[in-house]
C-alpha cells in the first residue's frame, strides 16, 4: 500500500508539473540525491511536506521539481534514512543520505511475492543488477557467480555463447539435473542465461528448504528468481551503451618447435636399439616439401597462433522508459557481436525487451513483460573428437607442416611419416613412407567445416492485479518461452576422415519446445498492533510440448550446396525425429507471521503432480517451516552501538527433482531392429525399456541455521548459513536379470548427502564526500557423500574420457565426482629390470601401484586419485570511489578439485602421433635421467596409450585444478554535474575492463576450470579434452543517458 500511495504522488506531481498555472506560483528546482559516498541513489523520493506533490530520482539520482520558498522538503530512500529540509529559494539542492541499519521496508524478492528484509527466515542471497553491470559478459550468470557464496559457476568452454553451469550448495543427483531452478519475471523454467545482462533489475537466490518449497518438485537444487527491470514513473529517459573488447589467447601451450619436434623424433628410435639409426640424412629425398637439402625442417609452423586470431567484440545496448501513474513502460535493445578466439567461430545475438504497466482502475492494473532473443553461432569447435576436433589439432598438429605449399595446396598430417616393417618375433626390418594420421590442419579444418546453429526465443508474461480489498490482491499471470533451434553441418569433401571418404557430408537437424504455465493466486498482508501476517494461496498449471527433426545425405559432386540442399547429395541418410510432452499441475501455500519485528515464523508447502510418474505416484506435497528470532529487536540489545543488527534463523523442509524424461514410468520401444523376411528388409520393433509404475520424484530434506549480524551501524555485516541436505529416492538404472532381456530398470533406489557452510562478510571500510572504500568476501565449503546405490550398492562407473578410459565412480561411502584409476609411482630404471619384466614391462616403461602385489594391474589396483568438485571456494570483491571515478575487482580462490587432463593424456603419451609439450624433451626418461614420471619417447607402434590395462586412467593426468584468479577488474569516470548540464544530458560515464586478467595455477592445460565431457553436466564436469581456450578480455564502454 505504501509504494502505491508513493506512486500516487509521484502521478499527481507530473500532472502539476505540467499545467502552465501551477507552475507560474513555483520555482523550478533542479539537483541530486546521493549517498555519503557521493554516488547518485535512483529512484529516490523527494516530495512537500503534507502535500501530495512529488517526484522520484532517474538512474544518475537526478531530479527536477517544482517548489515553493518555506516549502519543507522530504528525503527517501529504501535502505536509507529520511530528512527533511526547509527550501530557501535556491535553483540547485542537493541532498545526502546516510544508508540505514534497519530498514523496515526494505524488501526481497521470493516466490510469488516478497517480504520485508526483516521478516526473512530462509536463506537468500539478494544481487542488484547494476552490480552485475561492472562486468560485461554476454551471458549474466558469469558475472553472477562472484557475488552469492555456494553458487557454483564453471565455464563449459570458452567459445562465444558457450554455456555455463551452476550448482548450489553441491550435487543434489546423479541421473537426474542438479542445475537450479530459474524463475524469469514469473516464468518458471525460463532461459536465464539467454537474457540481456543490462535488463536485470535484481537476482534473488533461495538456498534453503523455506525459501524454495513454495517451487516444490522442481526446487531441490535451488531457485534463481531473475527480475527484469520495470518501467519507471517520470519523464521518459533514454540510455545507450557501447562496448569495445579486444580478446587474446590467454594461456596458449608451450609446444615443441619444429626442431624440436625432430629431437623428439630421433629419441623415439633410440629407445628401440634394433631400429637403428634415425634417417636424418634422407630426409629431402624422402620428404623434399618439408626438409630442405640439409635434412632440416622448412617450416616452423606455430599451429595455436595460425588457427587463431585477436578477437574484438563489440556490443550495443538502447534502453528507453518513462510513463505516469496511469501507464509506463520500458523498451530495451541489446546487440552482441563477438567473434571468437579460433577463426572462423562467432557468435550473435540479438535481444529486445517490451515492459508495461498501465492502470486501468484504482483495483485493477494489467501488464506484460515481453522478450525476443535471436542467435547465430558456428560451433565448429565442438563437432567431434579426434581427427575432427579443431582444439584438439590446436596444440598437437605437428610443427613442420606449413598452413599452405607454394602452390596453395594446404597440409594434412597424411604429409609426414615412417611405417615400420616388423616379423613375428616383432624384430624390425625397416621403415616406408607414410602419412601420421589421417587429419586436416586446423586452418584448413575451421574453414570448411561448417557448423552453424541458429536459436529463436520468445518469452513472455502478462498479468493481472486486482485489489479485492485493503491488503487482500489477487494476480492471475500467463507466461509462455518458445525456443527453437537449427543446426546445419557440412564437410567439405575435400576434408579427410569425414568428408572426403564420402565426398562431402551434410545435416541439419530441427527441433522446437513450447512452454506455458497459467498461475493464480492471492497474496494478503495484514498489520495490526505488533503482529504482521502475510499469506499466499495458489494454483498452477504447466505444460511443455518438444518436437524436432533430422536429416542428412552424403556424395556431394560439389561443395556449392552445402547443407542447404540435401537432395544434392547422392545418399540420402535416414532421416529421425521425436515428440515429448509433459504437464505438472500444483497448489502451494505460504504463511509468514512476525511478532513485534522480533519474533518470526514461515510455514510453506506445495502439492505438485506430475505426468512423469505412474499413476500412485503423480502427486506428492513438500513442506517446509522456518523460525527467526531478531534478536537486535529486544530490549537488551536494541540500544547496542557496536552490534545494531543480529538475527538468528533456522529451517527445514522437503523439496523434490523431476528432471528426467518425460516417459521413464513407461515401457517404451525401440526402432532399430531390422527384421529380414523372404529376402526383405523391414524396420521393426521391441521393447526398449521396462515400465516402472512405482517410480516417484526424488525428495531432498534439509535443515538449514543461520545468522545474519551488522555492526557499528550496518558499516559491517555478516551472513553465515550451515546446512545438511539428505536426497533420497534417487532415480538410478538398477541392473536386472540376463533373463528379462534387459540390462537395467531405472527405480528409486539410492540416496546422498551434502553438508556445509557458507559465509559472506562485507564491510564498508572508508566513507567520505571524496573517497570511499568497501570489501566483500564469499566462502562457501560443501561436503558430498554417496550413502546408498541400490540394493547391492555396487559401484557404477558413469564417466569416460575420449578414448574410452574410465575416469569417474560412485561408490557408497564416497562423493559424487569422485576420479578413480590407477596411481603413478614413477618409471622402471635400469636397475629393476627383473622387477618390470614380472609385468611385462621394461626400464623406461610407467610403473604404478599395483595394489594387491599380484603382478597384474587391473580394476583390483585402482584407487580414488581425488574429487572433480573444489572443497573451498573464496570469492573476494573489492570497490573503490574517489570523486568521480569507481574502480571494482573481483579475485576467485578456488582449492581442492581435480582435473582429468585428458588432453595431456594424448599429447604426452600418443608419442609423435601429435605433437608434445617442449617440456617432455627435458622430463621424459633416459638412461641418466631416470627420476621421472614421464616414461621414456617411443615410436607411434610401441605408443603408450595401449599401456592402460582395464581402460582406467592413472594419477598423471589427475591434475591440481586449484587456482587464484583475476575475475574483473573495472575502472569508470561519472562525468559531472556541471558538465552534463552544459552539454543537456542526464549523464554520461566512461570505463573500461578486463577480465580473466590473471590466473595462477599448477594445471597444466588452457584453464583449470573449463569442461569439454559432457559439457553443461555438472556430474561431469573437470574433465578437459582440448577444451576451447578462455580468453583474457579487455573493454572500452560509454553509457549515455539524456
Amino acid at each position: 500500500m505504501k509504494n502505491a500511495k508513493v506512486s500516487s504522488l509521484v502521478a499527481m506531481a507530473l500532472v502539476m508539473c505540467n499545467n502552465p498555472l501551477y507552475a507560474q506560483q513555483k520555482q523550478l528546482i533542479k539537483g541530486k540525491i546521493t549517498d555519503v559516498r557521493g554516488k547518485g541513489i535512483p529512484l529516490a523520493n523527494l516530495k512537500i511536506k503534507g502535500q501530495q506533490q512529488g517526484t522520484s530520482t532517474n538512474n544518475e539520482g537526478e531530479f527536477q521539481f517544482y517548489g515553493s520558498s518555506n516549502d519543507t522538503l522530504v528525503v527517501s530512500c529504501m535502505g536509507y534514512q529520511s530528512l527533511e529540509y526547509i527550501y530557501q529559494g535556491q535553483s540547485i539542492v542537493e541532498f545526502q543520505l546516510k544508508e540505514s541499519a534497519q530498514d523496515l521496508n526494505e524488501v526481497v524478492v521470493v516466490g510469488y511475492g516478497s517480504i520485508r528484509k526483516k521478516d526473512l527466515t530462509g536463506s537468500v542471497a539478494s544481487i542488484k543488477g547494476e552490480d552485475l553491470a561492472a562486468m560485461p559478459v554476454s551471458n549474466p550468470l558469469v558475472a553472477l557467480g562472484a557475488r552469492v557464496p555456494e553458487l557454483n559457476i564453471s565455464n563449459n568452454s570458452g567459445r562465444p555463447g558457450g554455456g555455463v553451469s551452476a550448482t548450489i550448495r553441491g550435487i543434489n543427483s546423479i541421473n537426474a539435473s542438479s542445475a537450479p531452478l530459474f524463475v524469469v519475471d514469473g516464468v518458471i523454467g525460463a532461459d536465464f542465461q539467454s537474457i540481456n545482462p543490462n535488463d536485470i533489475e535484481s537476482i534473488e537466490v533461495l538456498k534453503d528448504a523455506s525459501s524454495t518449497a513454495i517451487y516444490g518438485s522442481q526446487a531441490s537444487n535451488g531457485v534463481i528468481i531473475v527480475s527484469t527491470k520495470a518501467p519507471k514513473v517520470g519523464e521518459y529517459l533514454v540510455s545507450a551503451q557501447v562496448n569495445f573488447g579486444l580478446n587474446q589467447f590467454a594461456r596458449p601451450l608451450n609446444m615443441l618447435d619444429a626442431n624440436q619436434y625432430m629431437d623428439y623424433m630421433k629419441r623415439s628410435w633410440e629407445y628401440d636399439p634394433k631400429r637403428g639409426a634415425f634417417p636424418t640424412d634422407q630426409l629431402n629425398t624422402l620428404y623434399p616439401d618439408l626438409f630442405g637439402k640439409d635434412n632440416k625442417p622448412r617450416y616452423n609452423t606455430d599451429w595455436q597462433k595460425e588457427a587463431s586470431r585477436n578477437a574484438t567484440p563489440i556490443s550495443y545496448y538502447f534502453t528507453i522508459s518513462g510513463g505516469n501513474e496511469k501507464a509506463k513502460q520500458l523498451l530495451s535493445v541489446g546487440i552482441i557481436n563477438d567473434t571468437g578466439l579460433l577463426r572462423e567461430t562467432y557468435y550473435k545475438k540479438r535481444t529486445v525487451r517490451y515492459n508495461t504497466d498501465i492502470k486501468l482502475r484504482e483495483w485493477l492494473t494489467i501488464g506484460a513483460n515481453l522478450s525476443y532473443q535471436y542467435n547465430r553461432k558456428n560451433q565448429v569447435d565442438d563437432y567431434a573428437v579426434g581427427s575432427m576436433n579443431a582444439t584438439r589439432l590446436l596444440a598437437g598438429m605437428i610443427p613442420i607442416l606449413p598452413v599452405e605449399y607454394p602452390d596453395g595446396s594446404t597440409s594434412t598430417m597424411q604429409d609426414f611419416g615412417f611405417g615400420y616393417n616388423y616379423n613375428s618375433n616383432r624384430d624390425f626390418l625397416g621403415f616406408y613412407k607414410t602419412g601420421i594420421y589421417t587429419a586436416n590442419n586446423p586452418v584448413k579444418l575451421l574453414q570448411d567445416l561448417k557448423y552453424n546453429r541458429t536459436e529463436h526465443q520468445f518469452l513472455g508474461n502478462a498479468n493481472m492485479r486486482v485489489k479485492l480489498m485493503e491488503g487482500l490482491e489477487f494476480k492471475s499471470t500467463f507466461g509462455t518461452q518458445f525456443f527453437d533451434a537449427n543446426n546445419q553441418f557440412y564437410a567439405s569433401k575435400y576434408l579427410l576422415d569425414l568428408g572426403v571418404d564420402v565426398s562431402g557430408r551434410a545435416a541439419v537437424d530441427y527441433g522446437k519446445t513450447l512452454y506455458w504455465q497459467s498461475e493464480n493466486f492471492l497474496n494478503y498482508t495484514k498489520i495490526f498492533e505488533v503482529h504482521r501476517v502475510n499469506a499466499v494461496l495458489g494454483t498452477s498449471w504447466t505444460s511443455s510440448t518438444g518436437d524436432g527433426f533430422g536429416a542428412g545425405s552424403t556424395g556431394f559432386s560439389v561443395d556449392y550446396f552445402q547443407y542447404n540442399n540435401l537432395a544434392a547429395g547422392a545418399v540420402p541418410g535416414t532421416p529421425t525425429s521425436y515428440y515429448r510432452k509433459e504437464l505438472l499441475n500444483s497448489y502451494y501455500a505460504r504463511f509468514n507471521y512476525s511478532y513485534d519485528d522480533r519474533y518470526l515464523l514461515t510455514l510453506t508447502g506445495r502439492s505438485d503432480g506430475s505426468s512423469k510418474f505412474g499413476s500412485g505416484n503423480k502427486y506428492a506435497f513438500f513442506p517446509s517451516v522456518a523460525l527467526g528470532w531478531n534478536v537486535s529487536e529486544e530490549s537488551f540489545l536494541k540500544s547496542n552501538e557496536l552490534l545494531n543488527q543480529l538475527k538468528l534463523r533456522t529451517s527445514y523442509g522437503i523439496t523434490g527433482n523431476s528432471s528426467i524424461s518425460p516417459y521413464m514410468s513407461l515401457g517404451t520401444l525401440n526402432n532399430n531392429t531390422l527384421v529380414y523376411l523372404d529376402g526383405k528388409r523391414y524396420v521393426g520393433a521391441t521393447m526398449g525399456s521396462i515400465a516402472n509404475p512405482d517410480l516417484k520424484w526424488e525428495r531432498t530434506a534439509q535443515i538449514n541455521a543461520g545468522v545474519d549480524m551488522g555492526f557499528l551501524n550496518n558499516r559491517l555485516t555478516l551472513v553465515a548459513d550451515v546446512y545438511h541436505k539428505k536426497t533420497t529416492d534417487l532415480l538410478l538404472d538398477n541392473p536386472t536379470s540376463f533373463v528379462s532381456g534387459y540390462n537395467s530398470v531405472t527405480q528409486n533406489i539410492g540416496s546422498v548427502q551434502n553438508k556445509g557452510i557458507e559465509v559472506a562478510l562485507n564491510g564498508k571500510l572508508i566513507q567520505s564526500n571524496d573517497f570511499s572504500a568497501d570489501l566483500g568476501l564469499a566462502i562457501s565449503a560443501n561436503r558430498n557423500k554417496i550413502l546408498g546405490l541400490g540394493d547391492n550398492n555396487a559401484d557404477i562407473l558413469p564417466g569416460r574420457v575420449p578414448g574410452g578410459l574410465v575416469y569417474n565412480v560412485l561408490r557408497v561411502g564416497g562423493q559424487v565426482g569422485d576420479i578413480i584409476g590407477y596411481e603413478r609411482l614413477g618409471t622402471w630404471g635400469t636397475d629393476e629390470a627383473a622387477e618390470a619384466a614380472k609385468y611385462d614391462r621394461k626400464p623406461g616403461d610407467i610403473k604404478r601401484d599395483d595394489v594387491n602385489k599380484d603382478y597384474v594391474y587391473d580394476d583390483q589396483d585402482v584407487k580414488i586419485l581425488g574429487n572433480l568438485f573444489p572443497k573451498y571456494e573464496l570469492f573476494i570483491n573489492l570497490g573503490v570511489r574517489y570523486k568521480q571515478f569507481d574502480l571494482s575487482a573481483t579475485i576467485q580462490v578456488r582449492r581442492g578439485n581435480k582435473v582429468v587432463n585428458a588432453s595431456s593424456f594424448e599429447l604426452e603419451d600418443r608419442q609423435y602421433y601429435l605433437n608434445s609439450y617442449a617440456s617432455l624433451l627435458d622430463d621424459a626418461w633416459t638412461p641418466s635421467h631416470q627420476n621421472t614420471m614421464v616414461p621414456a619417447i617411443r615410436t607411434q607402434q610401441d605408443a603408450l596409450y595401449s599401456d592402460y590395462p582395464s581402460g582406467y586412467v592413472d594419477s598423471h593426468f589427475v591434475e591440481d585444478g586449484s587456482f587464484i584468479r583475476g575475475r574483473n577488474l573495472n575502472i569508470s569516470y561519472s562525468f559531472p554535474r556541471a558538465i552534463l548540464d552544459r552539454w543537456k544530458i542526464k549523464g554520461l560515464k566512461i570505463s573500461a575492463n578486463t577480465q580473466n586478467f590473471f590466473l595462477s595455477t599448477k594445471y597444466r592445460g588452457y584453464d583449470p576450470e573449463l569442461s569439454s565431457v559432457s559439457a553443461g553436466n555438472t556430474f561431469t564436469q573437470g574433465v578437459d579434452y582440448f577444451s576451447y581456450p578462455n580468453a583474457r578480455t579487455y573493454a572500452l564502454g560509454l553509457n549515455l543517458t539524456f
